[in-house]
């Protein structure tokens, strides 16, 4: 799944503005149903990542005449006692990597394309068929995985690159995220909505700390045993939307109140705004997408025409490939380490806690210590943590692509989750450039190159790892190095963004980066 904070290309449909209160035990139900959520399934996500990879690395050694047939696939990941396992040839990882890369691409394809369809859906049908059909369309993909995996004696493996079909139903991980996302913001105020997103980001982060070392402990005795439980994991997380109340009221009556207040300074326009509006609820679907894909290509135009804004989005890109990074990671760590997918699997929850150590600890001390003793508030503080987490970014991919031994992987593992907070410092900044109407706008285009980022990255990934492997040595570590220009090109682009002069009105309205 989508990092929780990373998406939400249906806000446009939640513009700001006040909403009809609710009581403080609505809110908690609908932020705890959706915090349910996105915990399942990026807990049974995580719990999936390492067997999955186990799986797929042993069925492809069997094709290849590397491991007998009659048995089957071997049910742990633990390599032979020798050390000589035939499932870290070349040949296994080359393929292994291919279809993991465009499996991910494909899995991204669909939320790319079908994203503001499905997002103007949500404002014509409501917030709840939506995403009832995001979660049949996920399930049906994952279930067709492990389907191919579970006969891959007579389904070839590359079949499970059909899962994107399936998330055309719904969308996929993008659209369901941001629903969720969206339905939040919908019964949440301005004040409030900064840091109910924040808590479902502490979702995402638990998920990945607690998913794989119970998945590398469950690993011992069986692969399919955490690769099914994942699976489980998200369909009984998925209940609680069943019992979500429709928001979509309040995201219209926030909408109304915006125009009627924004109205006030046009003499006397707002009651003929509002009678222009309101019949367009009840245009037909197609006529309404169209004129919903207009009003969405004139809303774009502040930010081809704000340079800054464009190089925020550029950075933003590539921060998807710290997370697209996690597949390629397992397999380079056990080829090059000769450990077993279990163990190696536990990286990724050592980084989750790195992280959240990151989000709690490291960037609210240096957001006070930058406020405090040097001066910098609001957009020029986003400016300058974000310059100094690239940086960060960049030693830690060098160290791990690098790293001969174990110690200075890990140790490139940490500065790299030190690193992570460019995400929240770029996003923060980039919120600050554009005015308080247009973020919802802001959100769409940054969610949507970040898809683009992940459609490229898995195959790039994929085709890099394959080069690193027939090269050997320490270009083993490419992908890697790759991802570390990638930040180098993000952080000279955040060099050369230009921060206006804060006001004394936004040095005290600055927000905690916490927050985010």
């Amino acid at each position: 799944m989508v990092a929780a904070d990373e998406t939400q290309p249906l806000l446009a449909g939640a513009s700001e503005g006040s909403i009809p209160q609710r009581s403080d035990s609505k809110k908690l139900m609908i932020l705890l149903m959706c915090g349910i959520f996105v915990l399942a399934a990026d807990f049974g996500n995580d719990m999936a990542l390492a067997p999955q990879t186990a799986i797929f690395e042993q069925i492809i050694c069997r094709n290849q005449g590397l491991l007998s047939s009659g048995g089957g696939t071997p049910s742990t990941g633990n390599p032979p006692v020798n050390g000589s396992d035939p499932c870290k040839s070349e040949a296994v990882q080359a393929e292994l990597a291919l279809i993991l890369g465009y499996k991910d691409m494909f899995e991204v394809l669909p939320g790319i394309l079908l994203s503001l369809p499905y997002g103007m859906l949500s404002d014509h049908w409501g917030r709840k068929p939506v995403i009832y059909l995001g979660i049949v369309g996920l399930l049906l993909g994952e279930i067709w995985i492990r389907l191919v995996a579970f006969w891959s004696n007579v389904l070839p493996l590359r079949l499970v690159w059909l899962t994107g079909l399936f998330r055309v139903i719904g969308g996929g991980d993008q659209v369901v995220v941001s629903i969720a996302l969206v339905m939040v913001a919908d019964i949440f105020t301005e004040e409030e909505r900064t840091t109910a997103l924040f808590r479902l980001q502490s979702c995402v982060i638990l998920a990945e700390v607690l998913g794989t070392p119970i998945s590398a402990w469950m690993m011992q005795y069986n692969n399919w045993l955490p690769y099914i439980l994942g699976t489980v994991i998200i369909i009984v997380g998925s209940t609680p939307i069943l019992f979500l109340p429709e928001t979509l009221e309040e995201a219209k009556a926030k909408k109304a109140r915006y125009r009627r207040e924004a109205g006030l300074d046009a003499a006397e326009t707002s009651d003929n705004t509002d009678e222009r509006v309101e019949p367009s609820v009840k245009r037909p679907l197609l006529q309404e997408v169209i004129h919903q894909a207009r009003e969405f290509k004139d809303s774009t135009q502040f930010i081809w025409r704000n340079y800054s804004v464009c190089l925020v989005i550029l950075c933003l890109l590539v921060t998807v490939i710290s997370r697209q990074s996690s597949s390629v990671l397992l397999q380079f760590a056990s080829k090059k380490f000769n450990w077993s997918i279990p163990r190696t699997s536990l990286l990724i929850s050592l980084r989750g806690v790195f992280n959240l150590v990151n989000y709690l600890v490291v960037m609210p001390a240096l957001s006070f210590v930058a406020a405090k003793y040097l001066n910098l508030h609001g957009q020029h503080r986003d400016h300058r943590l974000s310059q100094g987490s690239g940086l960060v970014s960049i030693i830690g991919f060098l160290v791990i692509g690098l790293a001969p031994v174990p110690a200075l992987l890990i140790c490139g593992l940490v500065i790299l989750s030190l690193g992570s907070a460019f995400l929240i410092t770029a996003r923060s900044l980039a919120t600050g450039l554009v005015p308080p109407d247009h973020v919802g706008t802001l959100y769409s285009a940054i969610a949507i190159s970040q898809s683009l980022g992940i459609l490229i990255a898995g195959p790039l990934f994929a085709y890099l790892f394959r080069v690193g492997l027939h090269l050997g040595g320490a270009w083993m570590g490419l992908p890697f190095l790759q991802a570390g220009l990638f930040y180098v090109i993000a952080t000279l682009a955040m060099w050369c963004i230009r921060v206006p002069r804060a006001t004394q009105d936004e040095n005290e309205e600055a927000e905690p980066l916490s927050s985010e």
